[in-house]
């Protein structure tokens, strides 16, 4: 049989609909991704793949400056030593920590001492760390790595075990087994418990890694140091000073651990009233707040870290002696108040709460609120 007949006849060859390109528009064949007789959807495809077709390799990142990446490394060293030195200020003392030293860490026993853990500080932390080399030489060793991330990969792991004994230490502590653990002024049972329990209390705020150490005697520690790298203000907006270490007494009120007093200079003797937890006291002293505002600030627990490391340098809200001035007038109500004072008494006016006054006896340390009697 013969082939069926095409009944639809020749087809037609419809005439191309895309528009004429003028050739002088169209790009030579010298150019790069494009060759000759190709459209230009064909050229534009190869000229953005490559000229295989495949998807071009991105360009290559600039390598790093290797003077800012010493520099980054260099100070998560500094600042792995500098965790790990309060964390042995913290427990100083403590019989368990005091033993995994003299065990496995003997380089390391008195370096909390050196850098101010009860006393002036004798040695700064690059100094202490410096001191320590030992350490870090013998817990490196064997190791191909030997650097800065190296040496502070291996204070955390130190800081890990002392973190785990620190919570130890607060597990389960009530209010009076603290208070009479003030009362009997251990500095191997006081000094970790306490400090353990004031660093958990700055925990999620901009205070966490505050250096905390007990100074002695009984209730008496430093909050804050004037080490390297402690991000505190030094001077308040009027130029006037603030002293990064503060020497506080501590006490138990109402079930609750809380600053009683301060001492406002190192050199003073003079002690000023408190009676705040250590969340408001930090913040009414080197952030320049209220009593009531630090204690709703920290009412429903830490505040929340800053966008910024620190708050730039706050008025300190402490009291300040206010000595009459010749020539000067003075308030009626400081006139009245200083009138028959007892030898050896002053009146000193809270900064926090302008026209507030206390009186004090700089020669023993004392201040109260009430009228000393003659």
């Amino acid at each position: 049989s013969s082939a069926p007949r095409d009944t639809m006849g020749p087809r037609k060859r419809d005439r191309s609909k895309t528009p004429e390109v003028p050739w002088e528009l169209l790009p030579n064949g010298n150019s790069i991704g494009v060759h000759a007789g190709h459209s230009r959807s064909r050229s534009r495809d190869r000229t953005a793949n490559g000229k295989n077709g495949h998807a071009r390799a991105p360009a290559p990142a600039p390598a790093p400056d290797p003077a800012l990446l010493a520099a980054q490394a260099a100070e998560v060293e500094r600042d792995a030593w500098r965790r790990l030195v309060i964390l042995l200020a913290q427990l100083k003392g403590d019989r368990k920590v005091e033993q995994l030293l003299r065990e496995k860490h003997p380089e390391l026993l008195q370096v909390a001492d050196r850098c101010g853990a009860s006393s002036k500080a004798a040695s700064t932390l690059h100094a202490a760390k410096d001191a320590a080399r030992e350490w870090f030489s013998r817990g490196l060793r064997g190791s191909n790595q030997h650097g800065p991330a190296a040496r502070a990969k291996l204070c955390k792991q130190l800081m890990l075990q002392l973190l785990e004994r620190a919570s130890q230490l607060c597990s389960g502590v009530s209010g009076s087994h603290v208070e009479d653990v003030l009362d009997r002024g251990r500095p191997t049972e006081e000094g970790p418990l306490v400090c353990s329990l004031m660093a958990r209390e700055l925990r999620g705020s901009r205070y966490e890694g505050l250096w905390i150490s007990r100074k002695g005697p009984a209730g008496h520690y430093y909050l804050g140091d004037e080490q390297e790298g402690h991000n505190l203000p030094t001077t308040d907006k009027d130029g006037d000073p603030i002293h990064p270490r503060v020497h506080a007494v501590v006490k138990v009120v109402s079930d609750q651990l809380v600053i009683s007093g301060f001492f406002l200079d190192p050199d003073d003797d003079t002690m000023s009233p408190a009676k705040v937890p250590i969340g408001p006291f930090l913040s009414v002293y080197f952030e320049g707040m209220s009593v009531r505002e630090a204690s709703n600030a920290w009412k429903n627990g830490p505040p929340k870290r800053p966008a910024t490391p620190r708050l730039a340098p706050a008025p300190v809200p402490v009291p300040a002696p206010v000595p009459a001035k010749q020539g000067v007038h003075m308030d009626p109500k400081l006139q009245e108040l200083q009138a028959g004072l007892p030898p050896g008494w002053e009146v000193r006016e809270s900064r926090s709460k302008r026209g507030m006054y206390f009186f004090a006896h700089p020669a023993s340390g004392r201040s109260q609120m009430e009228r000393p009697k003659a």
